[in-house]
């Protein structure tokens, strides 16, 4: 399809919808086979919920997760099979499960069972440590993370859950201190400032009743070393030490998203094309803040370019409003 090389970069929890599954249907057989395992794997109704699960039964972290897996996994088979192969991976929080199941390092059916059993993790735990996220919009990082800092009283915490863009942070902990960051944001003159509507306070010490059962699977997962570069979303460097990386695996649930960094090392080795392989388009907006000289396409349009695509347009790029849900 082109020499360009090309990253494949998957989305996290929070690019579902309802009716995904009318999109996913467009990949044929690729979406059908990934289905059906998956419902044989974690024993979810999957086909039916992907066709009628309603906004509201996609905030469970485990459906959610499942359904963005199986959603992201079928989208790769059907660029596979038409000739588009990624040079590096990538995935923001849950699209690294995808990730690794796209480099090789995971077969389909452990991917399932991590993304079915992190789901339920990250769900039992905001049910034990309540919380909620934000996005701060227009405001430099380290002044939100000042905020985040006065914003932490007794009990109460709040920290930076994802470094998504140079304007965008989101933040998570105790809705309470949560509620402060979102006030002094505003009064700072942020661009936006808003709650988000999710089910917990995602890559915060909260998510620490979460460790044990992830933990647990994971020991009984093998990672084998990814047979296309992978860039960890937590530190935004190439995975090279595989054991390393899966003993570090868990916390991800906990430790901020670097998204920005990511992106910037996948177009610093080269990286000049950029495919969202999941439903929504969150990821492309980011990139196209921090990558500006790439292309920067979703599932779809990728499926429809014959040959090498045209360069972004130059100039400033437009201000992504589409901030994960709760980026987990």
């Amino acid at each position: 399809m082109t020499d360009t090389p090309t990253a494949f970069v998957f989305p996290g929890q929070g690019s579902q919808f309802p009716g995904m599954g009318r999109e996913a249907d467009r990949f044929g057989a690729a979406a059908t086979q990934v289905v059906a395992r998956a419902e044989e794997v974690t024993g979810l109704p999957v086909a039916e919920l992907m066709s009628t699960a309603d906004a509201r039964t996609l905030t469970d972290p485990e459906i959610a997760q499942v359904l963005v897996f199986v959603w992201s996994a079928a989208a790769l088979a059907c660029l596979t099979d038409h000739g588009l192969r990624p040079s590096c991976v990538a995935g923001h929080s849950l699209g690294e499960f995808t990730a690794l199941y796209a480099a090789g390092s995971l077969d389909l059916d452990t991917a399932l069972r991590l993304v079915s059993c992190r789901g339920r993790a990250m769900r039992d735990a905001a049910r034990l440590s309540p919380g909620s996220m934000a996005a701060i919009v227009g405001l430099p990082l380290d002044l939100v993370r000042a905020i985040c800092r006065e914003a932490c009283h007794g009990t109460d915490l709040v920290t930076v859950a994802n470094v998504n863009s140079p304007r965008q942070a989101v933040v998570s902990g105790s809705t309470p201190a949560v509620r402060r960051v979102v006030e002094r944001a505003q009064a700072l003159g942020a661009l936006r400032a808003r709650q988000l509507a999710v089910g917990g306070a995602y890559h915060s010490p909260l998510m620490a009743p979460a460790l044990p059962p992830l933990a647990a699977e994971l020991a009984r997962a093998r990672l084998h070393p990814p047979r296309t570069p992978l860039i960890s979303s937590t530190t935004g460097r190439v995975v090279e030490d595989i054991e390393e990386y899966h003993d570090e695996l868990p916390w991800q649930m906990l430790r901020p998203v670097q998204w920005r960094r990511t992106v910037t090392t996948l177009r610093d080795r080269g990286v000049g094309l950029f495919v969202e392989a999941g439903p929504g388009r969150v990821l492309t907006g980011l990139g196209r803040e921090i990558a500006r000289e790439a292309t920067h396409l979703g599932v779809q349009d990728a499926l429809r370019t014959p040959s090498s695509p045209p360069p972004h347009p130059s100039g400033d790029p437009v201000l992504t409003t589409a901030t994960p849900k709760d980026s987990s």
